[in-house]
């Protein structure tokens, strides 16, 4: 975790504003790109607003001050434009500070810069399966020989400044307990890599690494890694044994001095020629044995270089079908919702090839400029999509996604019926998302074409497709997200002019869903229905 120091000074009054300090290796720095501030108020346990400002000074910023408390303030910088947020060449720091009646006087925040790391895996990009699952993390295989079985696992990284040292810490964690873990090394270099000689994981356990860059008693490099939309502060990584055990060497050598103990009993007190005759004899037994295996050798890769044409013209086959549903599908797509006219002239540095791209693409793409990181997503996806059309995962999310940038697409209807349609009975993954369920990106899908039905006056068709929701894919949808479907069914009764009915379904809403997070929302959809209601009603003479 990256941690920031605060230099904290009592001041005779209270001030509105806080002097806020950005360094990066002791010195103030300013970035290309703007900082994003954000704040949780320990002390009420809630997020707040950041009110922060450009100062006059490079590195100076100026915060209001907030109510006395304790705060968490986190910063982010995509200073990297080559990759999305939170990617290598970033910065993130968090700080811990407290407000009270006459403190602090000055904030420092020193930001760590995002490592690279290069081996074993690059994390530049979404490293997939690496913190999912225990089963599906990078594996390394001991050496097929070995007495000791151990293998050598080597991580290296690109420098951070001139002069750090780089603390890397390595400990054992359980694949099924969040938090379980036991220290199994610490080391301190001045190299940017490090070769560590690895034990098999224990059953149940994985490895987890981290390193950080470190100089004059300050962070300067943190490692960050995505997988699959999450995201951590580790490279997590499994040691399997592929040894030989030792009691296969025991018993080989057990066996070769069986054959030479019986092969001494056999010649030993015998005269030269009956010896002669007996070695004669072992050696046509050898000859025949040896035209024996090679008849059944032969015999045998006959049969495999048979079965291995099959499954040869089986793959081929498989392989040009699979094409075929490729060009199929790519064609359908293109021609639903052809790419914008401003394609060529806007380039876009991120490459979308599964689905944690995709999210790391959505959740780092730059916001509130004047659309060009909107577009630069859309693109993205876009080709994305044309590239791995057979990743249901991947298209059904980029379809949805899509609908929330670039607003004036004029293919936004045909986008989402087509998602709607190809993808009704998808079942997202949930490995990469602890609260979700297998129908919530359908219900994504289905609440984006309400929206534009609505939007266009289509109240029926709205209305039809978050009822077909519910009845075929309701038990496979996260009670947060069903209870969106519910309040943008009512909207479209309420707009259609069936206020009874928009009443009646938000009503039931909240009966079913009042204990989700989209309580407050139906309560607000409710309380206007009915307020509306009241005022149109005609009034006594």
């Amino acid at each position: 975790m990256a941690l920031a120091a605060a230099v904290l000074a009592p001041a005779p009054g209270a001030q509105a504003r806080i002097p806020l300090e950005l360094r990066f290796d002791g010195e103030a720095v300013e970035p290309t790109a703007p900082p994003d501030f954000t704040c949780f108020d320990a002390t009420r346990g809630r997020w707040i607003a950041c009110r922060v400002r450009k100062g006059d000074a490079p590195g100076a910023w100026v915060l209001e001050r907030p109510a006395p408390g304790r705060y968490r303030m986190h910063v982010s910088i995509d200073e990297n434009p080559a990759n999305p947020r939170r990617y290598p060449g970033d910065y993130e720091a968090q700080l811990w500070f407290e407000v009270t009646d006459t403190a602090p006087a000055r904030l420092g925040v020193d930001l760590p810069r995002l490592i690279h790391l290069t081996r074993p895996g690059d994390n530049g990009r979404s490293l997939e399966g690496m913190l999912t699952g225990c089963a599906t993390q990078p594996t390394f295989e001991t050496p097929r020989y070995s007495w000791g079985p151990a293998a050598t696992v080597e991580f290296a990284w690109e420098p951070i400044v001139a002069g750090a040292e780089y603390r890397v810490s390595l400990a054992a964690v359980s694949c099924g307990r969040a938090g379980a873990a036991r220290a199994t090394r610490r080391e301190t270099t001045g190299a940017t890599g490090i070769a560590l000689a690895l034990p098999p994981s224990a059953e149940g356990e994985s490895y987890l690494f981290r390193v950080e860059a470190w100089k004059g008693g300050r962070l300067v490099g943190d490692l960050y890694t995505h997988d699959g939309g999450t995201h951590s502060w580790n490279y997590r990584f499994r040691v399997r044994d592929a040894s030989l055990p030792r009691w296969a060497y025991l018993a080989a050598g057990a066996g070769l001095l069986l054959l030479l103990a019986g092969a001494r009993r056999t010649l030993a007190g015998v005269d030269p020629a009956r010896r002669r005759r007996r070695v004669r004899l072992l050696g046509r037994g050898l000859v025949a044995a040896l035209v024996v295996g090679a008849a059944a050798g032969a015999s045998y890769q006959i049969s495999q270089d048979r079965a291995w044409r099959r499954a040869a013209a089986e793959q081929a086959a498989a392989e040009a079908a699979r094409q075929a549903r490729q060009r199929e599908f790519i064609a359908a797509f293109v021609s639903t919702a052809p790419r914008p006219d401003w394609w060529d002239r806007v380039a876009t540095p991120y490459r979308v090839d599964n689905v944690g791209d995709l999210l790391s693409t959505w959740q780092g793409h730059p916001r509130g400029d004047d659309g060009r990181g909107e577009r630069q997503f859309f693109k993205a996806a876009y080709q994305g999509i044309l590239d791995h059309p057979d990743d249901a995962h991947l298209v059904a999310g980029a379809i949805e996604l899509l609908h929330w940038v670039v607003r004036d697409y004029p293919h936004r209807l045909a986008l989402a019926r087509f998602g709607y349609a190809r993808y009704f009975r998808h079942r997202r993954r949930t490995d990469n998302c602890a609260n979700c369920m297998v129908g919530d990106t359908t219900q994504g899908l289905a609440q984006n074409l309400g929206e534009l039905y609505a939007a266009a006056g289509r109240y029926d068709e709205a209305i039809e497709v978050g009822r077909r929701l519910i009845a075929e894919r309701g038990a496979d949808v996260s009670p947060y997200k069903l209870a969106e479907t519910w309040n943008q069914i009512a909207w479209a009764h309420w707009r259609k002019g069936e206020r009874a009915r928009a009443v009646a379904v938000v009503g039931e809403a909240l009966a079913r869903y009042g204990s989700t997070e989209r309580r407050a929302e139906l309560e607000r959809a409710l309380a206007y229905f009915e307020r509306e209601r009241d005022r149109a009603a005609p009034r006594p003479e």
